[in-house]
C-alpha cells in the first residue's frame, strides 16, 4: 500500500469513527481520572523516599507548566486533607474512578477495530482496573528507575567530579525511561484493550506513533503555552483547567490515532 493511500485511509477512518469527538470524550474522562490515579499512586508508593517527587517531576516533563502547577496544588490539597482512617476505602474509590478513563479508551478502540463488546459490565470494568493497575506499576517502576539513575549520578559526581556528564546522563536516563515505559503502557492498552486485541499483534507501529505524538505534541503545546497568549486572559482562574483539558484531549487524540493506524495495518 502506498503511503499516500494509507494516509488517506487513516483520515477517512478517523472521520468515520469520529476520532476528534471521541478524543474530547476521552479528555473529559481523563480529567476525571487524573487526580484519583495520582492519589492512588502517591498513596501506594508514598512510603518510598523520593518517589512522589520523581513521579510529579516525570509528569511535569510533558504537561504544560500552568497545568502542572494546578496538578501539584490540587494533589497537595487533597492529600493533606485525607483521613487516615478511610485510606483503604479511598484507594478503592480512586482506582475505580481512574479505571473509567481506561474503560472509555477500550470502547473507542473497539470502535476503531469495528467490533462490539458483548461481555458483561463487570468483566469490562475488571479488565479496565487490571490495565489501570498495570499502568500504575509501570509508572512506579519508572519512578524507581529514575531515582536509581539520579542516585548513581550523585555517586559518580562525588566520586569522580564529573558533574556535567552526570547531569547529562541523569537527564537522558530520565527521558529514555519515561519514553520506554509509556510505550509499554500504550502497547498493553492496544493489545489487551480491544475485544479482539490478542488476535491483532501489530500494536507496535500505532503505539510508537502515539507515543511520539504525545511527547512531541506535549512539548510543542508547552512551548505554545509559554510564548502564546495566556489562557487566563480568556478564561480567568479557569485558564489552568482549560490548559490541562486541552493537553488531555491531545493525549486522547494521539491514542485513538494510533489505534486507527493499527486497525488499518491489520486490514
Amino acid at each position: 500500500m502506498k503511503l499516500k493511500e494509507f494516509a488517506l485511509n487513516i483520515v477517512r477512518r478517523c472521520s468515520d469513527d469520529d476520532v476528534t469527538g471521541n478524543a474530547a470524550k476521552l479528555g473529559f474522562y481523563f480529567l476525571l481520572s487524573l487526580f484519583p490515579l495520582l492519589i492512588f499512586l502517591t498513596s501506594m508508593i508514598g512510603f518510598l523516599p523520593g518517589v512522589h517527587d520523581s513521579l510529579l517531576d516525570g509528569l511535569g516533563r510533558v504537561v504544560p507548566p500552568e497545568a502542572m502547577k494546578l496538578v501539584r496544588e490540587t494533589l497537595a490539597d487533597v492529600v493533606s486533607n485525607r483521613s487516615g482512617g478511610v485510606l483503604s476505602l479511598g484507594l478503592v474509590a480512586s482506582l475505580w474512578s481512574a479505571s473509567s478513563g481506561v474503560l472509555s479508551l477500550m470502547e473507542a478502540l473497539n470502535r476503531a477495530y469495528g467490533v462490539t463488546e458483548k461481555t458483561s459490565f463487570w468483566k469490562q470494568r475488571l479488565k479496565a482496573i487490571a490495565l489501570t493497575l498495570g499502568a500504575a506499576l509501570l509508572v512506579a517502576c519508572g519512578s524507581l528507575l529514575i531515582i536509581t539513575g539520579h542516585s548513581v549520578g550523585d555517586w559518580l559526581e562525588h566520586s569522580f567530579r564529573i558533574s556535567a556528564v552526570t547531569a547529562l546522563i541523569s537527564t537522558v536516563m530520565g527521558y529514555l525511561t519515561g519514553f520506554g515505559l509509556s510505550l509499554l503502557g500504550i502497547q498493553a492498552l492496544y493489545y489487551f484493550g480491544p475485544k479482539n486485541g490478542r488476535e491483532h499483534h501489530r500494536v507496535n507501529p500505532g503505539a510508537l506513533i502515539a507515543n511520539l505524538g504525545i511527547v512531541i505534541g506535549s512539548l510543542l503545546f508547552s512551548f505554545y503555552v509559554r510564548v502564546g497568549p495566556s489562557a487566563s486572559a480568556t478564561y480567568g482562574s479557569l485558564g489552568a483547567v482549560v490548559t490541562l483539558m486541552l493537553w488531555l484531549y491531545l493525549v486522547g487524540l494521539m491514542l485513538l490515532l494510533g489505534g486507527e493506524i493499527n486497525s488499518e495495518l491489520d486490514k
